[in-house]
């Protein structure tokens, strides 16, 4: 969608951060969803994903975490383990408030793994909890538990570059140079960010098995940036209610932003799941 299409606006957090959102108000909504961006990335990213809820009738709401995009804050980094928790909760509840109804949530990556313990721990109701490629597990080797072990004692605030490897994000070419060049996104992150995913983790796998909400869970099978293995035992623990999981293996971590043969498949069975449980209401 064009920028003409959204409003904008900032949130003042507990702590006086102010964090910048972008929100699409349909005219005739069938429902609301809010989503939550990943590591290093900003809600600038999301117009198409949001575009496609709006057009299947979705009020749509994003916000930028703290020391990401246009929100104030160290960028990469926390002041407490569980801001992006308070955060979302500040803007998921404004928007549900704004919108008088229940939203959706959905969360990629980092979000993801936001979400998914936003929504299985119960921090405010929610209609149904929508996951891509989420962060449920990472891969660390020896010298990185060592270096985050040293770090989150002597300097938890501070962000370091993650290293990853953007040329895995996506099999599209012009999506990858658009990362690579947007001003807004950037690679840092502290001990204290990845010592809440260690945490959240944890107790998502444990909340799992009260979970009984909607759930729709999307992932890749090539990724290099979280470890599917998180996702299938997510999957696995959640109650046999309402859930639904799609593995595209030869798709890299974004997949909403891949190649136009394996992001039409991610997005057509996105759009199938907000069909049926749109007329489930």
């Amino acid at each position: 969608m064009s920028e003409n299409d959204q409003n904008t606006g900032f949130l003042q957090a507990a702590d006086g951060i102010r964090l910048f959102y972008r929100e699409w108000r349909h005219h005739q909504p069938r429902g609301a969803v809010v989503l939550v961006h990943g590591l290093g990335e900003h809600g600038g990213r999301y117009d198409a994903l949001a575009g496609i809820f709006h057009e299947a009738g979705f009020s749509v709401r994003i916000h930028d975490h703290r020391g990401h995009g246009r929100s104030e804050g160290a960028s990469g980094s926390l002041r407490a383990s569980e801001d992006f928790l308070t955060d979302l909760k500040l803007v998921f509840d404004d928007f549900a408030a704004g919108r008088q109804t229940t939203p959706f949530l959905f969360g990629h990556s980092l979000g993801g793994l936001v979400a998914a313990r936003f929504a299985t721990g119960g921090l405010s109701k929610v209609r149904g909890l929508l996951l891509s490629s989420p962060a449920l597990a990472i891969r660390m080797s020896c010298f990185q538990k060592i270096l985050l072990a040293l770090t989150t004692r002597i300097a938890p605030g501070l962000a370091v570059s993650t290293s990853l490897p953007t040329a895995r994000l996506s099999h599209d070419a012009e999506s990858v140079r658009a990362y690579q060049a947007d001003p807004l996104n950037h690679d840092k992150v502290s001990a204290r960010v990845v010592n809440f995913m260690l945490d959240a983790m944890a107790q998502v796998q444990r909340d799992a098995g009260t979970f009984t909400l909607p759930l729709l869970l999307q992932i890749a099978g090539d990724d290099a940036f979280v470890d599917p293995a998180g996702s299938h035992s997510f999957f696995a623990r959640v109650p046999q209610v309402d859930k639904t999981f799609h593995c595209y293996d030869d798709a890299y971590h974004e997949i909403f932003n891949e190649s136009a043969e394996r992001r039409l498949r991610a997005q057509r069975d996105l759009t199938a799941w907000l069909e049926l449980h749109l007329h489930q209401e």
